[in-house]
């Protein structure tokens, strides 16, 4: 399986790419969402984990752009953020986003988001990734 981890903190980006190549993962990085979509116009990742807030072009653009490619439109897309502002849980308030990580949670935490996203629907269990939240 092939990660595409977006996220404007280098030591972030590393960090997370060294987790999941430990874990068997391939891994691919870009550090905003301009150099993402630039990348998924040759590569196609099985999943892309993007930081909220980025310059150039934050995540929600970024998911925003992604979901309008038909080959990307299903495509497991995990926010993670350190920030717990109005505009970031606002904006993961919207159905039409896959899963939201806050930074600096355990690397476990992590692995069950990618496993939670990459199931298939019917298959997954009742409740998100390192919650008591029932999915709805």
């Amino acid at each position: 399986m092939t990660v595409l981890i977006v996220d404007d903190e280098a030591a972030y980006r590393m960090l997370v790419r060294e987790l999941l190549i430990s874990d068997g993962l391939d891994v691919l990085t870009a550090e905003n969402g301009e150099e993402a979509l630039r990348k998924l116009s040759v590569i196609q990742p099985d999943m892309i984990i993007s930081d909220v807030y980025m310059p150039v072009m934050d995540g929600v653009r970024l998911h925003r752009s992604v979901r309008e490619m038909p080959r990307y439109e299903k495509t497991p897309f995990l926010f993670v953020s350190g920030y717990s502002d109005e505009y970031t849980l606002g904006s993961m308030r919207d159905p039409k986003f896959d899963g939201f990580l806050r930074k600096g949670r355990p690397p476990q935490e992590l692995r069950e988001w990618i496993k939670y996203l990459t199931t298939p629907e019917e298959k997954r269990g009742k409740f998100l990734p390192g919650t008591a939240a029932r999915v709805s």
